[in-house]
């Protein structure tokens, strides 16, 4: 195996061999920005500029391969075939990771000439005919791929990256190793019915926005019913939609507040109707952007709901970025406390080893700090950061805040960080989210 050529064993995993000239990789955030501009200077050149092309690049059977090598494992396979991808791509091209198994890219049109067909099948041949080494495993893999012109004229220049994910999506749910091309998205204005933020504005009207439950388990301490409670909207073929796909669109256009309001309604409702069965007290999680920090009225609305419940029923837990509330700190101060003296926990997300502990522990009031999603894979594999996690933990508890460690998604992972001092878990190995709570 050792004497392969690396075209074959797709062993490019420190970049040290890679060649000269490849596609740039970016962050996510960044190459969405970079769709953005290029949207906006093909709109500016009125139809004379020939507009980027977007792809969208998924693992097939990514649970299969993450059973077998684990986190540790996938992020190596993912970083191999990002490099793989790279050389067969154009030095004007962006790429960008997006979550756990998915590559994004933007392709020059090279004025027009690109052939992209020739270039999807180039790709998974790469991909196909590769071998990925770990150690003494080798590891065979497929993708899927999307490709389509990006729309200039959709009003979120976003939308373009979506809609090649859900190509993307489809051919890898119909068995994967596959390609396809297609014609420039539609105009959400023209097709209004197929766009996520006129699915989202009709459901937040008519009140059929979806949620599934997905609960949080105690470490230590007396056993309570906690659930994560996320929105989804319902697909033209009633799979449900998760919600990192619609609120990026929603926070472009404005209507991220109405979600959080809707979510907000919809969850003391379900206390609401706990209470009328004589169920016991359950905690409710659930995310807000900084529209109850920024927009007074939003917050007097709240308190006046919360008034229509017993004090010691308000199990509602709210959960702020950290990073959105950092550059509004003396509001978020003082909204965050009233949430807390109205009874309403308050969770800040998002949080590492790079958010000073200052913010979190003297400036913004909370009772629970939630990890970033990418934690428990790196604090297992890093053992410098476990241990600055457990003088972080202490500080944590000393200031009566209770950590929360997400994207627990197999046996090792939850025995593990079960050891250290946190107090609440959850992931997809302890249980799927649901439609239904405690299922």
């Amino acid at each position: 195996m050792a004497e392969r050529d690396a075209s074959e064993t797709g062993m490019l995993l420190d970049g040290n061999d890679l060649p000269e000239g490849m596609a740039r990789v970016v962050s996510a955030t960044t190459l969405i920005g970079e769709l953005e501009k290029r949207c906006k200077q093909a709109r500016a050149a009125g139809g004379s500029l020939v507009p980027v092309a977007v792809a969208w690049i998924q693992l097939d059977e990514m649970q299969a391969h993450r059973n077998q090598v684990g986190f540790t494992g996938l992020e190596r396979l993912m970083r191999a075939i990002h490099d793989r991808i790279r050389t067969q791509l154009d030095p004007p091209d962006v790429t960008a990771r997006f979550g756990l198994n998915s590559i994004g890219v933007l392709l020059d049109p090279e004025d027009g000439e690109r052939d992209y067909a020739d270039l999807g099948t180039g790709l998974l041949r790469t991909i196909s005919g590769s071998l990925f080494e770990f150690g003494e495993q080798a590891l065979a893999a497929t993708i899927s791929i999307a490709i389509r012109p990006a729309n200039e004229q959709l009003r979120v220049p976003e939308a373009n990256l979506v809609g090649v994910a859900r190509m993307a999506e489809r051919l890898s749910a119909a068995g994967g190793n596959r390609t396809e091309v297609a014609a420039a998205e539609a105009n959400d204005s023209g097709n209004a019915s197929s766009s996520l933020l006129a699915q989202l504005t009709k459901a937040l009207r008519d009140n059929s926005l979806r949620v599934v439950f997905q609960p949080l388990l105690a470490t230590t301490g007396p056993e309570a019913d906690r659930f994560q409670v996320l929105p989804r909207l319902i697909g033209s073929d009633g799979s449900l939609i998760p919600a990192a796909r619609f609120i990026p669109v929603a926070a472009a256009r404005g209507v991220l507040p109405a979600l959080d309001q809707w979510m907000i309604a919809h969850v003391l409702g379900l206390i609401r109707d706990r209470i009328a069965r004589g169920d016991e007290p359950a905690w409710y999680f659930i995310n807000q952007s900084s529209a109850l920090v920024d927009d007074p009225k939003f917050l007097a609305w709240f308190e006046a709901e919360l008034t229509r419940l017993p004090a010691e029923q308000r199990t509602l837990v709210v959960e702020f970025n950290i990073l959105e509330l950092k550059a509004r700190l003396r509001e978020a101060r003082e909204a965050l406390a009233k949430l807390r003296d109205l009874g309403i926990g308050v969770s800040l997300t998002g949080i590492d080893e790079k958010v000073p502990e200052a913010v979190m522990l003297k400036h913004i009031p909370c009772d629970y700090l939630r990890m970033k999603a990418d934690f428990a894979r790196r604090v297992l594999a890093e053992k410098d950061l476990a241990e600055r996690f457990q003088k972080f933990a202490h500080s944590a508890h000393h200031a009566e805040r209770k950590l929360v460690v997400p994207m627990l998604e197999d046996a090792e992972a939850v025995s593990r960080i079960w050891q250290m001092d946190v107090d609440l878990i959850q992931g997809n190995f302890i249980q799927q989210p649901s439609e239904q709570p405690g299922i």
